[in-house]
Order: C-alpha cells, then structure tokens, then sequence
C-alpha cells in the first residue's frame, strides 16, 4: 500500500523536471538566433569590405611601374604601352593580367606574351615577337612555323622573299622554301619568290631573273633535275622562263628573240628539249 507521503514526492520531483526542460528550452534558443545573427553580421562586414577594397584599392595600391623584358625589336613600344595602359582597371591586387596578356598578344608582330605582379607596384610584361622569314602575300609576313600575321604596311621589312598561297597551306609552303633554298644556293641561285596555287601548283621564281614552272607533281624531283640542268640553261643564253612539267626534261624560254631550239647548242639540254610536259 502506498503511503499519502509518497505519492506527493514523486508528483513533485515530476513536477520539477518538467519546469527545468522548459526553462532549458529558451537559453538555446536565443543562443542560436545569436549565432545566426553574428555570422550574418560577419559576412556583412566581409561584403563591406571587400566593397571598400574594390573601391580603394586602386587609390591605395595603384600601379606605377609597367617594365617591360625580352627583346623588342619591331613592334613599336608606344603601340605596347598604349595597349597596356587602356586595360589597366584596377590596383596592383585586383589587376586581371589574363586581359592584359590577351591584349598584348592581340597585337600583329607579337608571339607569346606574359604579365606578373612584383610587389608593392610593378607589373613586368614579357614580350616575345614572331621571327619572320618571308613576306606572305601582298600584306603579311609568315614565320618558318607557318603562322601568317599582318602587320601596319609600313612595317613590313625590305629584302624578304615573297611567298604566296591560301593561309591554311603557309606552313606547307614555308616548309618547301625552307628545304629548297639551300639547294639553289649551291648553285648560285636564290629563291625570291613561290606561289603555291589553288591547283597545287608550284612556281618558283628566282633572283636570276625567271621563273621556275614545278607544276603540281614531283615537286622535289623536278627542283633536283633543274638544278642539275641548270649550268647548261645558263651557258646557253638568258633564260626568261624554265618549265620544269616534263617527265623527264623540261622547256626554256629565251629573252628577247631566242627561242628553246637555241639550247640545242648543248646535247644535255637539247635532248631534255625533247620531251613533251606532262602538264602537272
């Protein structure tokens, strides 16, 4: 049998549990409002400031210095500054280099380029130019990789061979003019010009005053027979034109009143005379 005593303990330990969950209840609650509005007060300040650091930055941290490296050589430093200078937006810190260097590197006589930042105030661009080997066309140049660039008409360089095509086929036709010229050049010979036609067509011409008609097959082989002819072409008189689309001779045409059968002076040449072009 339970006691009166008894049951009134048990109700009121009952009684103060229940009183010590409510009161529990409220701290943390209020806690975690706090913490919510502390890290929205933080991220607030954080806003703000980089707010203010976008702001002052440049007025605080601005930059002073542009130092340029590498060698320099044609591309005209004023165009270089100007370049830079119009897409300086910002401070030191908050600079976007990767628009600076698409800028440089938009520019026609540069290759590669690169921007850094040097503490507390300095950028450095690296400028590396394209090495043209020969005129490209009427208004380019092309470098011995191919790439074709188009600089200001006044700045393209004299006594460059003229090399002519489709841009697509530039590192085609460089590479051809790269193997060949040492080869005239044994004999005496320079190559100051090539086309490359849409045909597939090759034409040399020479600083000998003629050009060399190579069709659109057999190209090396033909560059080879020339110049094993051309000793005889030259004994025999002055050539206005060599064609070389023969299978195994080639055709002269002579300056002035001279004709091919001329070159039957010599029995090499005439026999080469002989055959009839293939035409290609």
């Amino acid at each position: 049998m339970i006691k009166p005593d008894e049951v009134a303990v048990d109700e009121v330990v009952v009684a103060e549990e229940s009183h010590e969950t409510l009161d529990d209840g409220a701290p943390r609650l209020g806690w975690r409002l706090f913490r919510a509005f502390f890290s929205l007060l933080l991220v607030s300040l954080m806003v703000a400031g980089g707010y203010l650091l976008l702001r002052l930055e440049p007025q605080y941290l601005p930059v002073r210095v542009i130092s340029v490296e590498g060698e320099v050589h044609r591309l005209p430093l004023q165009v270089l500054q100007d370049t830079v200078s119009s897409r300086l937006d910002g401070g030191i810190l908050t600079q976007d280099l990767e628009t600076i260097k698409a800028a440089i590197e938009g520019l026609a006589w540069v290759h590669t380029a690169g921007v850094r930042r040097i503490w507390p105030d300095r950028l450095v661009i690296s400028v590396y130019e394209h090495e043209p080997i020969a005129r490209w066309g009427a208004d380019g140049l092309v470098t011995a990789a191919g790439i074709v660039f188009r600089p200001h008409p006044d700045e393209l360089p004299d006594g460059l061979a003229r090399l002519d095509g489709h841009d697509e086929h530039a590192k085609l036709v460089t590479g051809r003019f790269i193997a060949w010229q040492p080869l005239f050049a044994r004999r005496g010979l320079s190559v100051i010009g090539m086309e490359f036609d849409a045909r597939g067509a090759w034409t040399l011409h020479t600083d000998a005053g003629f050009p060399v008609a190579l069709g659109t097959d057999q190209s090396d082989q033909r560059v080879e027979r020339f110049l094993k002819a051309y000793p005889f072409i030259a004994d025999a008189g002055q050539p206005a034109r060599v064609d070389m689309r023969y299978s195994n001779g080639l055709a002269v045409s002579w300056k002035g009143a001279r004709t091919a059968a001329h070159g039957e002076e010599n029995s090499q040449l005439s026999s080469a005379l002989r055959h009839r072009p293939s035409r290609s």
